[in-house]
């Protein structure tokens, strides 16, 4: 199926960590989640009330409405400031052309959700995947790490790998934090975001790279028998399970 029938278009071929010269696409279409409701509400609060006291000082036309313009633009106005300042950005997403195919036929509905999540405005949190990090890494407590060695993630990735769909977290770690301190939790992190996926991490410069890797299994999909509540994916999100 072509790329473009998926709300795609032909990108320039890129280069990945994992292998230089994969041909990416990019997003054409329009999602409501990935526009930023603060910079859409102050812009237009700001208007009411400047046109508002314009009017009402009889300087601009529109005297009957100043009334209006001004009840209306003030919470307009505070409600995008307040969003603009809670807002977490969205991380870029590449998508090769073979995982765009993919896509629908393998990946897991955990894989589908994390990505939706972390490629959309969010609003209250401090960074993406926080409660999910929290869960593995157990920051502050005995057997987990310290809170300020907390990865942040910067990208995702689609991609095929041995023709199966995968979907690559890109972090920036800091150096205190060791390729080790990742590896004995991979279990968590096939145990988190799975079931249905294969957990492999990558050192690259200046962090890691965490590959879900469809196992071929069919599990995680389709929403059928499930077992076993596992934690939100983000805070406010209903629990998930196995």
């Amino acid at each position: 199926m072509s790329p473009r029938k998926h709300g795609f278009r032909q990108a320039l071929v890129c280069s990945a960590s994992n292998g230089a010269g994969a041909e990416y696409v990019e997003p054409d279409g329009f999602r409501i989640e990935k526009v930023s409701f603060g910079s859409l509400l102050t812009p237009v609060g700001l208007f009411f009330l400047t046109y508002g006291f314009g009017a009402f000082f009889q300087l601009l036309p529109g005297a009957e409405v100043a009334a209006l313009l001004l009840i209306y633009g003030f919470p307009i106005t505070l409600l995008g400031f307040a969003l603009s300042y809670a807002q977490l950005k969205p991380v870029p997403c590449k998508t090769t052309v073979q995982a765009l195919s993919l896509r629908e036929a393998q990946a897991t509905d955990i894989q589908k959700q994390l990505r939706e999540d972390v490629t959309r405005y969010r609003y209250g949190d401090e960074q993406h995947l926080d409660e999910a990090l929290n869960r593995i890494f157990q920051f502050g407590r005995q057997t987990g790490i310290p809170r300020r060695l907390t990865p942040l993630l910067r990208g995702v990735r689609e991609e095929a790998r041995e023709g199966a769909y995968t979907l690559v977290l890109e972090f920036e770690t800091k150096e205190q934090m060791t390729l080790e301190m990742w590896e004995t939790r991979l279990n968590k992190i096939e145990t988190f975001f799975g079931p249905g996926i294969n957990a492999e991490v990558v050192p690259v410069d200046g962090g890691v790279e965490v590959a879900l890797k469809v196992d071929g299994s069919g599990a995680g999909r389709g929403g059928g028998e499930q077992k076993d509540v596992l934690p939100p994916l983000m805070p406010g999100l209903k629990a998930r399970q196995q």
